[in-house]
C-alpha cells in the first residue's frame, strides 16, 4: 500500500475548490493517508458522481489515515490520475461520507508523485450525478442570506426597511411591499453581481449596529 504525507483536506459533502475554502470549514491536517493512482475515467467519475466503493475492496484502507495531533484515525483514501486529485472519507461499507479537493501546491505535488505509481483497478459504483454549482460559494451564500431576509421582511410586513433596501438596490422609491419583495427576489434569480454583495453587506451592517 502506498501513502501520501502531510496534506490539508477540507472534508465536506460539497467539493469546494481550494480558493473557496473558509476558516470555518472542516480543514483537517492529514499526516498520512493511503494513496492510489487511478485512470482519468475513474477520476472523472469521482468528480462528477456520488461514489460507493465495494465493501470488500475498501476494508484494507480503513483506519489507515493519521491526523496531526489526534489519536483517532480516519477512513480516507487519496486518489490521483496524475492530472487531478481527490480525497474521500469513507464508511466501513464503502459509502463516501465527505470529499475534498486539495490546495494547489498539494495538488501539484500529489500528481507528480502519482507518476511513480502503478495505475490501480478500483471497485466502485457511480450513482447519482453531482449537480454542478453555477455560482461561486460566496454568491450562493449571499443570495441565500438575502432570500431569508426578504422572507422575514415579508412576514413581518417591515415596509420601512424593505423600502430602504429597495432604494439602495434600484435607486428609486417604492411603497408596495409585495412589489418590492417580488422585484428583489427576481434579482436573486439572476447572475450574482456586486450589487447583491453590497446589499448583503448592508443588511449585515444593520444587524451589527443593533448590538
Amino acid at each position: 500500500m502506498h501513502y501520501y504525507y502531510d496534506v490539508l483536506a477540507n472534508l465536506d459533502v460539497c467539493l469546494w475548490e481550494f480558493y473557496e475554502w473558509e476558516q470555518t470549514d472542516n480543514i483537517v491536517p492529514i499526516k498520512k493517508v493511503p494513496f492510489v493512482r487511478v485512470s482519468e475515467q475513474d477520476m472523472k467519475n469521482f468528480m462528477g458522481y456520488q461514489i460507493s466503493f465495494d465493501e470488500e475492496w475498501v476494508q484494507k484502507y480503513l483506519d489507515k489515515t493519521f491526523v496531526k495531533n489526534q489519536k483517532e484515525h480516519l477512513n480516507c483514501i487519496l486518489f490521483s490520475s496524475t492530472k487531478n486529485s481527490i480525497l474521500f472519507e469513507v464508511s466501513s461499507d464503502g459509502t463516501v461520507i465527505t470529499r475534498s479537493k486539495l490546495l494547489i501546491e498539494d495538488e501539484n505535488n500529489c500528481n507528480e508523485v502519482a507518476f511513480s505509481l502503478k495505475e490501480c483497478s478500483v471497485n466502485y459504483q457511480s450513482m447519482n450525478k453531482i449537480s454542478s454549482l453555477k455560482e461561486l460559494r460566496q454568491g450562493s451564500s449571499e443570495k441565500h442570506f438575502l432570500l431569508v431576509e426578504l422572507n422575514t421582511l415579508e412576514e413581518t410586513k417591515n415596509i420601512k426597511k424593505c423600502s430602504y433596501l429597495y432604494y439602495e438596490w434600484f435607486g428609486k422609491f417604492e411603497s408596495d411591499l409585495s412589489k418590492m419583495i417580488e422585484d428583489m427576489k427576481l434579482e436573486l434569480q439572476k447572475e450574482y453581481t456586486l450589487k447583491i454583495h453590497d446589499i448583503a453587506e448592508l443588511i449585515k451592517m444593520s444587524y451589527k449596529e443593533r448590538l
